[in-house]
């Protein structure tokens, strides 16, 4: 995809050269939104003004989904989660406010995330039991992984007379380069070896490669999946990207070479787009929140 032309940039402020060819088309997809809607910037277009933010909560689609946020960022402070602020609040572009924005309501209503799931995921589930965001079994407990991942979002379900999970990872601008090679060997556990080597869903000696960016991060929420499924009968990991964002497809890509198996079901591991997952939601719900959730995230154009 090309870069945005350099009147958009100027236009919408979002002339920000580090910016990879999606991340940029992003910037201008969020900035565009706020300037429709008439809301105060800051820095760049993509980032609203932070005591308007915070104050307003804007940047979430409805108020179950605001209300929710407040609770997740209080309850993030006392566990040990990982929701950044003022960023939750004020930067448009990160991923954190898209992951409550497309499925915040459903922890609301398990009803409709029943239907939602079953529609991304015929026949693997019966009925959607809980939908939670920021997740982790346990935090730093070595009977997982002994670190501090959690998933963006977690959805407990069940089939027949299993009990299962989806542990989901959600990324829009990233480009999976935002973690260092230095960071990586830092925050890497033995732990992720010898569960990586037991667990007989990847190829022999595939650590050395997974160890490292930019297949790192998928490669820890995958395994905390695995560590989680010792909880459950049964339980996979959705990595959820846009189809436009080459660097996340070619994490995936690189990523399925050192599994196992050639299906997803077996590997425990299912990419799925974003763009497939904003359309369905869009198609099982009339809501006036998911026709904005569309064109905010997906453009006017798909």
């Amino acid at each position: 995809m090309t870069r945005p032309t350099k009147e958009d940039r100027i236009k919408f402020n979002i002339d920000y050269p580090q910016d990879t060819d999606f991340s940029a088309y992003a910037r201008l997809l969020q900035s565009k939104w706020r300037d429709k809607k008439k809301f105060p910037e800051l820095k760049l277009g993509n980032f609203l003004d932070i005591e308007f933010a915070k104050t307003t909560k804007v940047n979430f689609l409805t108020d179950n989904i605001r209300q929710l946020v407040s609770k997740e960022v209080a309850n993030a402070k006392k566990t040990g989660g990982l929701i950044s602020e003022p960023r939750i609040w004020n930067n448009l572009l990160s991923s954190q406010p898209l992951c409550f924005n497309l499925f915040g309501e459903l922890h609301f209503d398990l009803d409709l995330a029943t239907k939602y799931f079953k529609q991304l995921f015929p026949n693997r589930l019966d009925s959607v039991t809980a939908v939670k965001f920021e997740y982790s079994p346990g935090r730093g407990d070595t009977k997982y992984i002994g670190d501090h991942s959690a998933f963006d979002v977690f959805v407990e379900y069940t089939k027949d007379d299993r009990k299962g999970f989806i542990g989901i990872e959600v990324k829009y601008a990233e480009s999976l380069n935002e973690e260092t090679k230095d960071k990586a060997n830092k925050n890497f556990k033995e732990q992720y070896a010898t569960l990586t080597n037991n667990c007989g869903l990847f190829k022999p000696d595939s650590v050395d490669f997974l160890r490292q960016p930019p297949l790192s991060q998928i490669w820890r929420d995958h395994l905390l999946c695995i560590a989680t499924r010792q909880d459950y009968d049964e339980g996979f990991f959705v990595f959820l990207f846009p189809s436009k964002n080459i660097h996340c497809q070619k994490g995936v890509d690189d990523y399925k070479k050192y599994l196992a198996f050639d299906n997803d079901e077996q590997n425990c591991f299912y990419p799925r787009y974003l763009d497939d997952f904003i359309k369905t939601m869009t198609t099982i719900s009339t809501a006036d929140w998911t026709t904005e959730l569309k064109q905010r995230y997906l453009g006017d154009d798909e």
